[in-house]
Parts: structure tokens; sequence; C-alpha cells
């Protein structure tokens, strides 16, 4: 997809306009290019009424994308939250297609939603803002935990093999550049460990559906008491405490973290029961979090996002790993590992 040069997708975005019957009143702006391409669509001269978002070719299949939709809807009658409703083009369809130079195109079009992700201003404010989000992922289960499963949702499951195993949907971590022999060999085991103990834990439906597997504090919208949640992009089948890991992510390895966990345990039980064997689950899903992610910024290298957080991300995770299988070891009597 990013073969393309920014003028593509620009010209792509504008003529896509069009589409939704608003070709000649509004621009689009390049927001974020991640996994997708994020527009924000504004009028000539105002205020910003929209948000495209321009699919990466082969990422997700149509019935993935109208499931996603489906989902959004169902949260937005079902829970107290906000999140993006999509609009339909001029051919009643809320996803179009472009076909471009042989390849196809997925774009939607969702409204804007005025407010602004927490500021993370310093370690107490952050403290009461995992709480909040805390208590909007509790919200989050709840609905698909009750949701009508006789709606089929088509989308990525996330499990060890797709998450860092043999078939990982964002690449090997393995690829990561700079990588010593004694870092391979610590990374092996912190993997090997952490399939263990999901194998352990198992994919009980109290411990396994529909979650959005992105759910940090940049992924809410705060606009007075209102709460917004965005990016839905990833969302699919997974543990339910991997979103908690999601929620720590790219900061796994700074020291505040414990804090935040338990700040985002407090909020989260405000709205639903967190077991001791689902806390106790939390350093092993944020260790494959964090490998998951070492893969994401190795395979994704010329996004917006990877380009800021690679720097030193390698060691991080190293480090991380180290005391991983350190308190694995102490519990268990794994072998160390140089």
């Amino acid at each position: 997809m990013l073969s393309r040069s920014k003028e593509f997708f620009d010209e792509m975005a504008t003529d896509a306009l069009g589409l939704f019957g608003i070709a000649g009143t509004h621009r689009a702006e390049l927001l974020q290019l991640s996994e997708n391409l994020t527009y924000l669509i504004s009028r000539r001269g105002g205020e910003s009424d929209y948000v495209m978002r321009i699919c990466r070719p082969g990422y997700h299949t149509a019935e993935e994308l109208e499931s996603e939709l489906v989902w959004l809807g169902e949260i937005a009658e079902n829970t107290s939250l906000i999140t993006a409703q999509p609009f339909r083009g001029l051919d009643g369809r809320h996803i179009q297609r472009v076909a471009v130079a042989g390849e196809s195109y997925s774009l939607t079009l969702f409204e804007f939603l005025p407010g602004a992700p927490p500021g993370n201003s310093d370690v107490r404010t952050t403290e009461r803002e995992f709480e909040m989000l805390g208590a909007v992922t509790a919200q989050m289960h709840r609905q698909s935990r009750a949701r009508d499963k006789s709606i089929p949702l088509p989308r990525f499951t996330w499990d060890f093999d797709t998450i860092i195993g043999r078939h990982p949907i964002w690449g090997g971590w393995q690829a990561a550049e700079g990588m010593s022999d004694d870092d391979f060999r610590l990374l092996t085991l912190a993997a090997a460990i952490i399939r263990g103990k999901l194998e352990d834990y198992g994919k009980s439906p109290y411990r396994f559906g529909l979650i959005h597997a992105d759910l940090r504090l940049a992924n809410l919208l705060v606009e007075g008491e209102k709460i917004k949640v965005i990016d839905f992009d990833d969302c699919g089948y997974s543990w339910y405490m991997y979103d908690q890991a999601s929620a720590v992510s790219f900061i796994e390895h700074l020291p505040e973290r414990p804090r935040y966990v338990a700040a985002w345990e407090r909020g989260y039980r405000s709205e639903l029961p967190l077991l001791p064997e689902d806390a106790a689950m939390s350093d092993t899903f944020i260790m494959m979090r964090r490998l998951q992610l070492l893969a994401w910024l190795t395979s994704h290298s010329e996004s917006t996002p990877a380009r800021a957080l690679s720097v030193g991300y390698l060691a991080g995770t190293v480090e991380l790993a180290r005391n991983y299988t350190a308190s694995v070891r102490r519990v268990f009597g794994v072998r160390p590992v140089a």
C-alpha cells in the first residue's frame, strides 16, 4: 500500500468525496498513516465534519469491515459510550470500493467526533485516566458478552498463533533489526512461557470474546462528561484481558506501569468483577503484546507511529522479557537465561 506516494492517496481521498456527495464542498487532509490512511474531511474554509479511512488492501475482507460497523452500532445502542457512526455513500453502501492501478481499496466515511484524548500530563493524572479507561473497557466487555451471538460478526482472531506464533498477522518479532543471539534466546523463552500459560488459562466464553484489541488512552476522546471510543480497526476475538495489555502499549517498560495497571483494574472493577485468575495473567498478556508490537514496528516501519516509537524499543523489550522470565523462574523454577 505504501509503495504509493502521499499524493496518490490525497487524490484518491479527494475523488472519493464524490462517492458521498460532498465533492466541491469539502477537502481531505491526511491525519495519520498507520495500518490504514486516515483523512480529516472539512468544509472548505470551515469546520471538520467527517473522518475518512482508506484501508490497506488485503488487511480485512468485506465481511470483516461490515462486522466492525455493526459492532459500533451495538456499542452505541447498548452502552453509555459514543462511537463514530458511518455514513452511506450515494449508492446506499457504507463501504465504498475504489479500484486504482490494479488494486482495490475500501473506504469508509465516519462522523467526526469532537473531543480530545486524555492528556497524560503527570503520573497521578494518568492514573485517573487509566481508571477511566478500565471502566470503559469493562462496559465494552459487558456488551460483548451479552450481545446476540446469533448475529455473526466475522473478524480476526487474536490468539497466540496470530499474535506471536506461527501465523502472526503483524509479522514475526524475530525480524526486528539489531537483535543479538542472546536477545533471540531470551525472547524465544518468553514466548514459550507465554504459550504455556495461555494454554493453561484457556478460552472459555467468559475469558475470550469480541474486544477492541487496541483500547489505549489515545483511542479515547473526552468531551465534558462524554466518553468516545475510536479506532476499531483491530477489533476481533481474543482474551478480554488482552485489552488491558493494549492499554499499556508502548509504555510497558516504564516504572509507572504497575500503578497504571492497578488504576485500570480499579476502574474495571467499578463496572465488572475482575477475578484473581484473570488479573494474574496481566504480565503474560503485556509481554505478549510487547512482542507483537515489536513485530508491528518492524513490519510497519513506514508508518507515522512506528517512526516515532521504534527507537530503543528492542532494548526495552529485552529488558521486559528478562524481568518476565525471572519472575516466572522464581515461581516455577525455569532455568535462567543469560
